[in-house]
């Protein structure tokens, strides 16, 4: 079976909204998450039945043919398309400028005069962000969406390479500035996995970053060296090899990754933090936001999601997640 769809359909129940799938990768995790199979996604919630080589979902959200029969596979991000589309919410699509030209954003209005800034993570896009709106959204922020330089859609960086967050803070920046000459008055940065490293060095190298009065990360990466040296043990990479590789990073991109560790820095941190990460993330380790937490008790609230996954911790326990996202937004609010 093709590993994009190591799951078969068992049964599609389109009056009671369930769907039937067979045992493998996935189908029990608890939490929401997309569906896909050739041609066609939808979006399964909570296991409501098991029995012996099959898994029984709600179902909703279909979008192509679903029958018996079906290749499948459950993918982490439970929404497709756009704020309205995906969840009902009106948005405008913006550009905005930055140094290397315009930029694609999604802009959702709100009465507050503090906005969220939504950045994703190394590889995604602005959807990624979605299961975060609806709760902003319930509680009246403005949300601006951001891509950045080598996403879809905005233009390359000059070497054409993702650079860690090293570069593509200016990019937040220029984000930060289009948010003030539209009315905010201060600004909460909302980063997803790199999406965290970039909101990092946006606080310690912008000149902007006096407006930032809190930071939300999702699965983090807060320290690069130890996300590479992961990496490197799950393929089996020799130390030496995986020191060189950073050695040559640094050459081209011309990359500090002393600058990149925050852990090491903890210190010099001066807003309130929120951490929410997975403990069964296999790709950004748990325990560098473990490590920050417990440098700077004063100002980090971490929240780990038991059994999680990279950046699954919001859609594994979303009434957990959301919970603990109003509490931190209202003590600032």
């Amino acid at each position: 079976m093709h590993d994009t769809y190591p799951l078969h359909v068992l049964a599609v129940d389109t009056l009671g909204m369930t769907i039937t799938l067979s045992d493998g990768p996935d189908a029990a995790e608890s939490g929401i998450f997309r569906l896909a199979w050739p041609g066609g996604h939808a979006r399964v919630g909570p296991v409501t039945a098991s029995g012996p080589g099959s898994v029984t979902r709600r179902l909703s959200h279909v979008s192509g043919r679903l029958a018996p029969g079906e290749p499948a596979g459950i993918e982490p991000d439970p929404y497709t398309g756009n704020p309205f589309t995906a969840l009902g919410i009106p948005f405008t699509t913006v550009r905005v400028p930055t140094p290397l030209g315009g930029v694609p954003a999604w802009q959702i209005t709100g009465r507050r005069s503090t906005w969220v800034m939504l950045i994703h993570g190394l590889g995604g896009s602005r959807a990624d962000t979605l299961p975060v709106m609806p709760a902003l959204r319930a509680l009246s922020f403005p949300v601006l969406a951001i891509t950045y330089r080598n996403d879809a859609g905005a233009p390359p960086g000059p070497d054409g390479l993702y650079h860690l967050g090293d570069s593509e803070w200016l990019d937040l920046e220029a984000a930060v500035l289009e948010a003030q000459t539209q009315g905010a008055r201060e600004v909460i940065a909302f980063g997803d996995s790199m999406g965290g490293a970039i909101v990092m060095q946006f606080l310690e190298r912008s000149p902007l970053s006096a407006s930032v009065k809190a930071v939300v990360l999702d699965s983090p990466v807060l320290d690069w060296t130890p996300v590479l040296a992961l990496a490197g043990e799950q393929i089996r990479l020799p130390p030496i090899v995986l020191g060189l590789a950073k050695r040559l990073a640094c050459l081209r991109t011309g990359i500090r990754w002393d600058r990149l560790d925050q852990v090491g820095r903890a210190g010099d941190l001066a807003v309130p933090v929120l951490i929410i990460h997975g403990d069964a993330d296999e790709t950004v380790p748990a325990s560098t936001s473990a490590a920050y937490a417990a440098a700077r008790p004063d100002l980090v609230t971490y929240v780990p999601v038991p059994g999680a996954a990279h950046v699954e911790g919001w859609m594994s326990d979303q009434p957990a997640c959301r919970a603990a996202l109003r509490a931190f937004l209202e003590r600032l609010v």
